[in-house]
């Protein structure tokens, strides 16, 4: 970016030291309404760096909308270094169903929408169904800057520290999403060469493969705004982007950094009611009680204890659990 730039992003342009807002296009439903990626532009007074932000591929996690809004608000477009995309929905047909997918395409026609999640169909298809559209017209936006965010919480029921989970080691940039992390300081960083949050498709994971270093921020709980959370999550992000040069305040770094290697998940042996009796973010150690279950008729079924040591860094919320439902999950 060279100074007094005009920044053109999707046919609109933003004058150096000024936010401007659009949208994109992406589909049309049954009754002719258009759905539109919703975008917030800001243009730099000073050259710097392009970064993208985005939260909500998934409806019900409406605290990242907090956090992207709630670091916006603390931008002065007149003094940033650079320039930042944010697109605070990514998928607003999960947002309408308040749920992690848009249900209403999903339950029209299973097979024809699935995969139906936008977060797994990276790069995406701008002629494909409807996830992998959103992903296109994303990645397509995310392709022309140099850093990139996507903002998480977990679905209803679970709860999550501040964490940034990064793509695999193997991934070429990941020394740079690494440090990335660390500028954040988020307090907790995962770096689990397994799993969901690694495999081909995440967003992430292919952000970082097109050079983009990016992982993902998660914190809070699903169907809930909470602004403690998002004013956190917001430094988090103000963090990231003094790192970049793009703004001059002094980061609040936490208090402590984890940073683990392996996520453990831990499941309901019986069904009864949940009770938690760790503190999430603490430390654990193995054979530490963290949670109980009992059932129906008052007596004791299981207890879920750390099977080594570990940080407690995601509960589960729900009041009630079957077998099989994950109860908690350590990093270690």
């Amino acid at each position: 970016m060279s100074d007094k730039e005009i920044m053109e992003v999707a046919g609109i342009k933003v004058q150096p030291g000024t936010i401007q807002r659009g949208s994109i296009p992406v589909l049309e439903l049954a009754d002719g309404t258009p759905i539109s990626l919703p975008l917030i532009l800001i243009n730099g007074a000073k050259p710097g760096p392009r970064l993208y932000i985005g939260s909500a591929i998934h409806g019900d996690e409406v605290t990242g909308i907090g956090v992207l809004i709630e670091a916006l608000k603390r931008i002065d477009p007149k003094t940033l270094s650079g320039q930042i995309i944010a697109v605070p929905v990514q998928q607003p047909l999960s947002l309408y169903a308040d749920h992690r997918l848009p249900l209403a395409q999903l339950l029209k026609s299973p097979l024809d929408q699935s995969p139906s999640d936008a977060w797994l169909v990276f790069p995406g298809d701008k002629n494909g169904n409807v996830a992998q559209r959103f992903a296109a017209n994303i990645f397509e936006l995310i392709k022309t800057c140099k850093y990139a965010i996507d903002i998480h919480t977990p679905t209803r029921g679970g709860r999550y520290v501040p964490i940034a989970i990064l793509p695999a080691s193997k991934e070429k940039n990941f020394s740079d999403v690494l440090e990335f992390a660390k500028a954040m300081s988020p307090g907790y960083i995962m770096c689990n060469d397994t799993g969901i949050y690694v495999e081909n498709g995440i967003l992430c994971v292919e952000c970082t493969r097109a050079g983009i270093p990016c992982f993902t921020f998660e914190l809070g709980e699903g169907g809930r705004l909470e602004d403690e959370l998002a004013q956190i999550g917001a430094t988090c992000v103000l963090n990231g982007m003094h790192w970049m040069s793009m703004i001059d305040v002094k980061p609040t770094p936490a208090k402590k950094t984890y940073i683990m290697k392996q996520f453990i998940g831990l499941r309901a042996e019986h069904g009864g009611l949940l009770y938690t009796e760790a503190e999430l973010g603490t430390e654990v150690s193995k054979g530490q009680l963290l949670a109980r279950i009992v059932n129906v008729f008052g007596d004791e079924v299981q207890r879920v204890v750390a099977p080594l040591d570990g940080v407690f860094v995601r509960s589960t919320t729900l009041s009630n659990v079957a077998s099989g439902d994950r109860v908690a999950t350590i990093g270690v």
